[in-house]
């Protein structure tokens, strides 16, 4: 009895290890980008972005892990720190860009924690309570009419 449960754990092992290959097969080879400082820097730095929030698209529910965002900064950070002297001034200045995006977008993620975290800063809605331009002139006419006298 129990070599027959070895034999049948044996077939599907060999049974699994067949359609693996064969999946294997039928995938193409996905094109990485070249392994350089750049691609490693960018990396983290779309870690951190998606850290600090995105919508399910499914869902439509806010995926959010500010700690572990604030990980992959200070991550960031270090790496400014031990390279400093050691980069080009491009890859210092993208490095610098980067961080500077990363925790602008920290600071809002914290104080908006409903609002996924985006590159640039969101647009203050406008409100009503603001005078306009046009709101402006017609106060401005209203001021320049003489009010009528009281004869009492």
């Amino acid at each position: 009895m129990a070599q027959e449960n070895k034999d049948e754990v044996k077939e599907q092992a060999e049974e699994q290890e067949e359609s693996s290959e064969e999946t294997a097969e039928e995938q193409q080879p996905m094109e990485l980008p070249p392994v350089n400082f750049e691609s490693f820097i960018f990396g983290l730095y779309n870690t951190a972005l998606i850290h600090m929030g995105m919508r399910d698209p499914e869902t439509g529910e806010l995926i959010q892990n500010l700690m572990l965002a604030r990980h992959t900064i200070d991550t960031l950070g270090m790496i400014q720190d031990k390279t400093k002297g050691n980069l080009t001034a491009p890859e210092s200045n993208m490095l610098e860009n980067l961080l500077y995006n990363l925790r602008m977008g920290y600071l809002r993620a914290v104080k908006q924690p409903d609002e996924p975290a985006e590159d640039e800063p969101a647009k203050e809605p406008e409100t009503e309570d603001e005078p306009t331009e046009s709101d402006d002139a017609e106060s401005e006419a209203q001021d320049s009419k003489p009010e009528p006298e009281n004869t009492e």
